[in-house]
């Protein structure tokens, strides 16, 4: 065996599950590759390009305009006033459901990718850090894992759904190879959250002089010895 046949041999592939305004093609998925992993990544609709495209929050705008349209078409004035108050009551609401909506269908994309692939380590980052504690909650994957600055009490905040409880409750098995990893100097996702998440557990917590980003510290070789440390 040669020695390019040998390092084909020795690289993992790896699940990246991205953030909610980056994509599969990100600087994170990019360093991974240049660590010689082989990356598997589907974009997520998770996203405001994708979240507009949706063909239920296309038929949720379209029925509100066509109710305004209506009332304007009847010089109804009040009944637009009235639309328009109570469409702004229900926005909450509205915007908790579309997130759900769209943990849900992230979700299903990473659920075909285990499918799909030989994955041998999952790494997931902020929003994507979510859904891939949603994936090992569910069962659905339970190996080695690397959570990036997770953003679930944040995500659960939006949907209107329970903050998910510290990683203790699963099995110590599974929890033994999970690494979570927070910049100190994160500004969107307080670092308590991923305290919380790994307290009683046997999950790891690597604090770093980082932001949210991860921008100084989540470089080729330090993604890959964070997947070292989940792979034991």
């Amino acid at each position: 065996m040669n020695d390019d046949e040998r390092a084909r041999d020795e690289v993992r592939t790896v699940l990246y599950v991205h953030g909610l305004e980056s994509g599969p093609g990100g600087r994170k998925a990019q360093n991974l590759a240049a660590a010689g992993f082989r990356v598997v990544s589907e974009l997520m609709p998770c996203g405001r390009r994708q979240i507009v495209r949706d063909p239920v929050v296309i038929a949720g705008g379209a029925a509100l305009l066509a109710v305004v349209a209506a009332s304007v078409a009847r010089r109804s004035f009040l009944g637009v006033g009235l639309t328009i108050g109570l469409a702004y009551a229900c926005a909450p609401l509205a915007q908790a459901g579309v997130m759900r909506r769209v943990v849900r269908r992230s979700l299903a994309v990473q659920t075909a990718s285990l499918a799909s692939h030989r994955i041998e380590a999952v790494v997931g980052s902020s929003f994507g850090g979510a859904i891939a504690l949603e994936l090992l909650s569910r069962g659905l994957w339970s190996g080695p894992t690397v959570l990036l600055c997770p953003a679930h009490a944040l995500v659960a905040g939006r949907a209107r759904l329970p903050v998910p409880p510290s990683l203790a409750r699963l099995p110590d098995a599974v929890t033994s190879r999970i690494v979570v990893v927070h910049g100190l100097r994160d500004e969107l996702v307080p670092v308590v959250d991923s305290q919380t998440l790994t307290d009683g557990s046997r999950a790891r917590l690597v604090l770093v002089d980082d932001g949210h980003r991860l921008a100084k510290t989540a470089t080729p070789s330090r993604l890959a010895e964070w997947i070292a440390m989940a792979q034991g």
